[in-house]
């Protein structure tokens, strides 16, 4: 297996989301930041900073697997809030993103006070041809199935794994970032990502 773009986070060093606020929350890449500052983006009006699939046609009509996972809690809030993890695609511009959700959790019922771990594996392929990209995931909390195997929440189309999209960073075919929605605004809502990244044959 070969890591074909990694978002640089791990168990030491995790991309962290939290705090007030019922809208979704992009995990934000924590190298090549300024010392001692949180990255604004991704947001919902940015797309800088996320996991930009390679083009070149390294994944052209290949299948692929997208890994993301980490942790959330532990909350001393609101304990009937929910923390729900979504992956999503990014195709439009680098000036006006559209994010297209592919897979994630169910919106779960932390415990108040303690950690809870997350985890999404999305198996997926596309190609020039077709520009059709799409698959099948599934998702685990606190290590059992949330979501069981499942066609991806939605399909991609238009998409050029050659040339690329030229509107976006490097001309990538398209972008992953990964979001929590908090279902109630607390200051100490919290959730962290240890790992974020595409893999192939």
């Amino acid at each position: 297996m070969s890591v074909f773009a990694d978002f640089q986070v791990n168990g030491l060093f995790p991309s962290t989301v939290g705090g007030l606020g019922a809208t979704v929350k992009y995990f934000p890449r924590i190298l090549g930041s300024s010392i001692g500052a949180t990255p604004a983006t991704p947001s919902s009006t940015s797309p800088v900073g996320a996991l930009w699939v390679p083009g070149d046609n390294k994944l052209n009509g290949k299948n692929f697997r997208v890994e993301a996972a980490g942790t959330f809690g532990s909350d001393t809030g609101d304990p009937s809030g929910t923390v729900q993890v979504i992956l999503y695609a990014v195709t439009g511009t680098q000036a006006v993103p559209v994010y297209t959700t592919l897979a994630g959790t169910t919106a779960y019922v932390p415990l108040v006070g303690a950690v809870g771990s997350w985890s999404i594996v999305a198996k997926m392929s596309g190609d020039t041809a077709s520009g059709i990209v799409g698959g099948s995931y599934h998702a685990y909390v606190n290590g059992l199935y949330n979501v069981a195997e499942a066609v991806t929440l939605h399909q991609l189309s238009g998409i050029n794994f050659g040339s690329g999209n030229t509107s976006l960073y490097q001309a990538a075919p398209f972008g992953l970032v990964v979001g929590v929605t908090f279902g109630t605004t607390d200051a100490t809502n919290t959730a962290k990502m240890y790992q974020f990244q595409i893999i192939a044959d």
